[in-house]
């Protein structure tokens, strides 16, 4: 297998950025067959996780079960519930042995999820879960492929927490650019199918910008701005501001 230092290169430049997680799962299937990388951020236990992710194989159905998971099946992961020291905790979920019924059905539906291995480690007081999964086809990871990621869970952990560190400063930042960017790659994250348009008009929304205030900083017209907006909405599968908002922070 190729060592994690040189295949993850792409993924450490990447960090910080929309294509993270896209650059992640490039990076591991150099060294281990993986189909979908999902980064969670427990920010709250009384909410959905935030999420980033990309998938090698499979995307469409498996965003479906990303959407399934954020409208309340999170509640049931167990990652959301190990207890974390400090460190890094591994662990690997099989599909056909998940607990709930409704979590195990989403699972083992059209998307047809096998495993899922975790690294998981705090960061400023947060869970932060970095995810690898493979689909029923792809078949389970093996003995070796285990003992390659158990390796170098340290690694992917601490990849995975400055990607988180990097993404809060610019949310904090005061630099608008920088905040509008961190939030498009939210959505990106939320829903790979809005277009740039849709992610831009959004953005915009979650930082409390008017209508007419993203039509001027777009410069397009407020026509355009309400019907980005309810495309966003539609593919997003919120109604409201307020929907958009708990989605989404």
């Amino acid at each position: 297998m190729t060592h994690a230092p040189e295949s993850l290169l792409p993924a450490i430049s990447a960090l910080g950025g929309m294509a993270f997680a896209s650059a992640l799962v490039a990076s591991l299937n150099r060294a281990v067959p993986v189909d979908h990388v999902c980064l969670m951020r427990f920010a709250d236990r009384a909410g959905p996780p935030v999420l980033e992710s990309a998938s090698w194989r499979g995307g469409q159905l498996v965003g479906q079960v990303q959407q399934a998971y954020l409208a309340g099946l999170y509640r049931h992961d167990p990652v959301a519930h190990l207890p974390v020291g400090p460190g890094v905790t591994v662990h690997l979920m099989d599909g056909a042995t998940i607990a709930d019924a409704g979590y195990r059905r989403v699972w083992q539906g059209p998307a047809g999820l096998r495993q899922r291995w975790s690294a998981i480690t705090s960061v400023g007081g947060q869970r932060v879960a970095l995810n690898l999964y493979r689909l029923a086809a792809s078949g389970e990871f093996s003995h070796g492929e285990r003992t390659w990621l158990d390796e170098w869970a340290s690694l992917f952990a601490a990849l995975a927490a400055k990607h988180v560190e990097i993404v809060g400063v610019q949310l904090r930042s005061r630099d608008r650019a920088d905040r509008i960017e961190a939030l498009s790659a939210r959505l990106h994250a939320v829903c790979g199918a809005l277009t740039p348009r849709e992610r831009a008009v959004l953005a915009r929304v979650l930082l409390g910008m008017t209508s007419q205030g993203i039509a001027l900083d777009l410069c397009i017209g407020m026509a355009s701005v309400l019907t980005y907006r309810k495309r966003g909405y539609a593919r997003l599968g919120v109604t409201s501001q307020a929907e958009l908002f708990a989605l989404c922070w």
